[in-house]
This record gives structure tokens, C-alpha cells and sequence, in this order.
């Protein structure tokens, strides 16, 4: 009882592929006809009055692709992905490179901040000497050092 089951189905499927392949190359067929006005009608179905009936003849459609410029390239589509990936990829060394720009501009502002904070709040600033000895900084030197943290300061800092 199985075997006929089987059997029944696999035969049914061969019918419906068969309608199917009969249905496709259906679809391919064409009728051209001219009617009582000389007008030359193309269809996939014959005309429906028995006069241009016998006038309709089966047209096979001839479809030739494209030539020239205007063509139809298969590989179009790879050479406008692969152009978008560069583009993304120009794009985000771009934003990479701005970022980097960024944290270094943030580095040299935070050292500059940090430098006037500590010249503006040490009272006695020195600088040990290869020698050993301390050279205390003058306050005219305190100022000028102080004048190029505000420059660094405007520089680097938004």
C-alpha cells in the first residue's frame, strides 16, 4: 500500500512539471493578425472574431539584448559594490584620521591647562640643573611661559 502511494505522487509531480514546461513555452507564443481596418495586432492569445482568426499567425518573439553603450553589463553590479566599499572604506580613514586628530588636539589642550594651572598656582617654581643645583624661575620668566600656555591653550582647545 505504500509502494502505490509513492507511486501516485511521484506521478503527480511529473504531471505538474509537465503543465508547468507546457505553460511556459505557451507563454513564449505570440499571434500577429491584421484586422478589417489593415491594423497589424500582436497577442499572446489569437483574436477572439473568426475573421482575424484565420488571418493569425504564431510569432516566435526574437529578444536580442542590448548593444553598444547602453548595454546591459553582468558585472555592472560588482564594479558599483566594489566602488561603494572604497568609498566607505576612504570614508572611515577620514573619520579615523579626524578622531586622531581629535584625542592629540585634547592631549595638547589638557597638558597646556595643566601647565598654566601650575605656574598660576605654585608659589616657588624651579628646575633641577644636570649639576645637581636648583634655578629658581623669575617672575618675568613665570609670565612668559604662562603667555604661551594661554597661546597652546587657544590653540588646541575648542
Amino acid at each position: 500500500m505504500p509502494d502505490s502511494s509513492i507511486g501516485r505522487a511521484v506521478g503527480r509531480a511529473l504531471a505538474l512539471a509537465f503543465a508547468l514546461a507546457a505553460l511556459g513555452a505557451d507563454a513564449q507564443t505570440m499571434y500577429k493578425w491584421k484586422d478589417e481596418k489593415g491594423v497589424t495586432h500582436f497577442s499572446e492569445h489569437p483574436p477572439a472574431d473568426a475573421k482575424s482568426e484565420k488571418n493569425a499567425t504564431k510569432v516566435t518573439p526574437k529578444v536580442t539584448p542590448p548593444s553598444g553603450s547602453g548595454a546591459y553589463d553582468a558585472n555592472a553590479w560588482t564594479n558599483k559594490d566594489a566602488e561603494a566599499r572604497k568609498r566607505q572604506i576612504e570614508r572611515g580613514k577620514g573619520e579615523q584620521s579626524e578622531a586622531k586628530d581629535r584625542e592629540q588636539r585634547q592631549v595638547a589642550c589638557n597638558r597646556a591647562r595643566g601647565r598654566l594651572s601650575m605656574l598660576q598656582n605654585t608659589q616657588i617654581i624651579y628646575k633641577d640643573n644636570p649639576d645637581g643645583k636648583r634655578t629658581y624661575m623669575e617672575d618675568s620668566e613665570r609670565n612668559a611661559e604662562m603667555a604661551r600656555a594661554r597661546d597652546a591653550i587657544r590653540e588646541h582647545c575648542d
